[in-house]
């Protein structure tokens, strides 16, 4: 009998799956399956459900047995950590974890199969803005786009802009509303509408994903919640090696990712996801390594010493004096913080008698996205920064917008001014009154709630819209 030693342990992730969800002991290919670096600590469990019954009688001699029945097979549990590692590829970033960020926001898997060239002869690229929509028209003839309908939730690659922040307004999330042979429209749905138009759009290969992630430049790639409005996402099964036995889980679905932000550390994510089955598997680890695409161990660490939050506030939190007259800007340089995006996912699980009952699927719930930022107390005229950003929400707690302040937050993990670099990009974020920590240096703890939103002709007049899925937006980028 021999002990199993978690350092020789290996992860992998897979859509070779049935209907069903079931991984295939077969049939393992590099679009399928994929090999994924995590830290020490990775769990896999499942737990059975009892029902214990219970006799109270008077007397002498009361009975005091109980008796406990397995009721159902409670749905397995996953978590993982990986580091963050945006990947320069030559023609495009990519991630080992690029496939948990899509089966995260997406029911689409990342294949070729999801990747659409737009086809025919494209003679232009158009951005308007009206009413609230940033839309963006490809136009030309004998247009071809097989396996996209109108109705689709799409990423936008392949367009650039004249101003600096133009390729990531076009390349982004959008919905499909119109096709033809002459031309395809795309209204975005995703973070960064531009309220006015867009001139000399230059486009080369224009390919629309239907998955998530998207590799939508050389130097960057792009995920969104801008797909995510589902009731069920993208099935998946994990693979657990330790030493020599494989565990399999099947028809898995991934519930939340939480990003910290440790200064001393190295930029990681902690996911954590649900199955319904998990098994010992006869699949061999030479099966799995021989088929899987490798792991990247050439990609870029991000620590996060470097990284930065970037909040503007808008002009519609107060009234009368406290109302700016314009957006202000505060950079924050962090000391720690958190990000968590939750599906608040739900398994269902049938209640017969009899028998130990399985979970037979899932619903997505409430997609929320909550987090901390850290950072010094700092005050001072002009310095535009945690202390400016207290001064002003206490200024403006009690006017008749403040229950709902608007602002935008960028999150830069590994430096908004370097190369290699994740942006979280948040249009509409409500924050809390910073609250402040007494210590040696006085620090602060702002708190903040991404929410859906629609854009306005200028930014400071952009308004909540809880049935947008706009919240958020993930770039990586990579020298």
């Amino acid at each position: 009998m021999a002990l199993n030693l978690a350092r020789n342990s290996r992860v992998f992730f897979t859509t070779n799956v049935n209907t069903a969800g079931t991984i295939q002991t077969t049939g393992f290919a590099t679009t399928n399956l994929y090999e994924i670096q995590v830290l020490d600590g990775f769990t896999f469990s499942q737990n059975t459900t009892q029902d214990t019954v219970t006799l109270s009688e008077a007397g002498g001699n009361p009975v005091r047995g109980q008796r406990s029945f397995n009721t159902s097979l409670a749905p397995a549990d996953f978590s993982m950590s990986t580091y963050i590692r945006p990947y320069n590829a030559t023609t495009s970033i990519t991630a080992e974890e690029s496939v948990l960020w899509n089966a995260l926001l997406d029911s689409d898997a990342i294949s070729t199969a999801n990747t659409i060239t737009v086809g025919g002869t494209v003679s232009g690229v158009t951005y308007a803005f009206a009413s609230g929509k940033g839309t963006v028209t490809i136009a030309g003839s004998s247009l071809t786009y097989a396996g996209i309908a109108v109705g689709n939730t799409v990423v936008i690659s392949g367009l650039a802009g004249g101003a600096t922040g133009d390729p990531q307004i076009l390349n982004a999330a959008a919905k499909v509303t119109a096709l033809s042979t002459t031309s395809i429209t795309l209204e975005l749905v995703a973070p960064k509408a531009k309220g006015a138009s867009i001139s000399s759009i230059t486009f080369s290969s224009i390919k629309l994903y239907k998955s998530a992630w998207a590799p939508v430049a050389s130097t960057w790639s792009y995920a969104s919640t801008g797909g995510s409005d589902l009731n069920q996402l993208q099935t998946f099964g994990m693979i657990f090696v330790v030493d020599n036995v494989v565990y399999t889980l099947d028809n898995c679905a991934m519930t939340q990712v939480s990003i910290d932000f440790g200064l001393d550390g190295i930029a990681t994510a902690a996911w954590t996801g649900q199955g319904t089955q998990l098994n010992e598997s006869s699949i061999t680890l030479s099966t799995l390594t021989a088929a899987a695409t490798a792991k990247q161990t050439a990609a870029p660490f991000i620590t996060n010493k470097l990284s930065t939050a970037s909040l503007t506030l808008k002009n519609d939190i107060g009234t009368g004096a406290n109302k700016a007259a314009a957006d202000t800007s505060y950079a924050i340089a962090l000391t720690g913080g958190n990000i968590t995006i939750n599906n608040n996912i739900n398994y269902i699980t049938p209640a017969n008698l009899a028998t130990v009952n399985v979970a037979q699927t899932y619903y997505t719930g409430t997609r929320a996205i909550t987090g901390t930022l850290n950072a010094y107390l700092k005050t001072g005229t002009g310095v535009g920064g945690t202390g400016q950003l207290l001064k002003d929400m206490l200024a403006n707690i009690t006017s008749a917008t403040a229950i709902e302040p608007m602002f935008a937050l960028t999150l830069s993990i590994g430096g908004s001014s370097n190369a290699t670099k994740v942006e979280l990009d948040m249009q509409a974020v409500t924050i809390a009154v910073p609250t402040v920590d007494v210590q040696q240096v006085i620090s602060t703890v702002i708190n903040f709630t991404a929410q859906g939103y629609t854009p306005s002709a200028t930014t400071n007049s952009n308004v909540f819209a809880v049935d947008v899925p706009s919240e958020l937006a993930i770039r990586y980028y990579s020298a």
